[in-house]
């Protein structure tokens, strides 16, 4: 009987190590597959661009199409040196008369092409507009896309850019997706006092639970999926999912803010923008765009998205 209970013991435990193993190696392939860095040729802001994906309804292909070549004809290709020693490139068209600054962070596996159209826009109005391009996502340098936990710093290092070009700057962040998150975390650091104020749309509340929603998709139960890709995230990548927050950053942050989100929107979940908006602590505003899916608030309702942002900018741009 002892003999037998042993036996069977020792199974459960095997089963019990092999399961782990292999939730491990599938959870890590899962990572590689979603977080290792884009290649230049899918870029098409790096000069080895052969091809990139088509996302997107066909009124925002239509204006990245149009845009994004007015935007690469008006700019420089600028550079910094990130915190680790990466090299980031970004667009940088200049206009001397103006001291009003946009910055817009791009996506997830996005590029400048996908921010161009909402860059033109601020371009058009005679403003300065700097595109970077996210580490990780094929120009710049980067082993793999961060989904905004270091790329919040290079935020700050890019208005630090701006700033030293031009100490008058008034400088607005932008974000869109990942982009939105990157730059609603950076509202929390320690930003110049030139930054005026904060675009946030459609971005997650934290990397953790924008990653707890994607494993539902697959229905993989939150734990133990998220106990082995926070680990896996912690040992591979460097930093910890839970602890890069947009929720977190908000209640710490200065910077006016207009939060946009689609209420159709089910890639990041519609949800989360209450989430963030009741969080800050910041002057603060909210637009819900109706029948809007993930990314698609400039493009579903165009005409109330940017009469929103203007008059939001202008508030806080135009008025001493």
């Amino acid at each position: 009987m002892k003999k037998n209970l042993k036996i069977a013991l020792i199974s459960l435990a095997g089963l019990f190590v092999a399961a782990f193993a292999l939730f491990t190696f599938y959870t890590n392939k899962s990572l590689d597959e979603s977080m290792g860095a884009m290649k230049p040729e899918n870029c098409p802001a790096s000069p080895y661009f052969v091809s990139g994906k088509i996302h997107g309804s066909p009124q925002r292909m239509q204006a990245e199409e149009e845009a994004f070549p007015r935007l690469k004809e008006i700019s420089q290709v600028v550079s910094i040196k990130t915190f680790d020693g990466l090299n980031l490139n970004a667009y940088f068209s200049r206009n001397p008369s103006s001291h009003d600054y946009l910055i817009f962070m791009h996506g997830y596996t996005d590029s400048p092409k996908d921010a161009s159209s909402y860059a033109m826009h601020f371009a058009d109005m005679g403003w300065n507009v700097l595109v970077p391009g996210q580490r990780g996502h094929g120009w710049s340098d980067g082993k793999f896309i961060d989904m905004g936990a270091f790329a919040c710093r290079d935020t700050v290092e890019w208005a630090r850019f701006i700033v030293s070009q031009d100490p008058d700057a008034k400088i607005l962040l932008y974000g869109v997706s990942m982009g939105c998150a990157t730059v609603t975390m950076a509202t929390g650091l320690d930003l110049p006092v030139n930054v005026r104020g904060c675009v946030a749309d459609c971005g997650f509340s934290s990397i953790y639970k924008q990653f707890a929603v994607r494993l539902g998709d697959f229905h993989v139960p939150e734990f133990p999926g998220m106990f082995f890709a926070r680990n896996l995230v912690r040992i591979k990548f460097g930093y910890d999912m839970k602890k890069s927050s947009s929720v977190e950053a908000v209640k710490k942050s200065v910077t006016p803010t207009l939060f946009i989100h689609g209420d159709a929107d089910t890639y990041v979940p519609f949800s989360m923008l209450e989430e963030i908006y009741t969080a800050a602590q910041c002057p603060k505003e909210k637009l819900v765009v109706p029948h809007a899916g993930h990314a698609e608030s400039a493009f579903t309702e165009p005409e109330l998205y940017w009469s929103t942002v203007d008059s939001f900018v202008e508030r806080y741009f135009n008025a001493e």
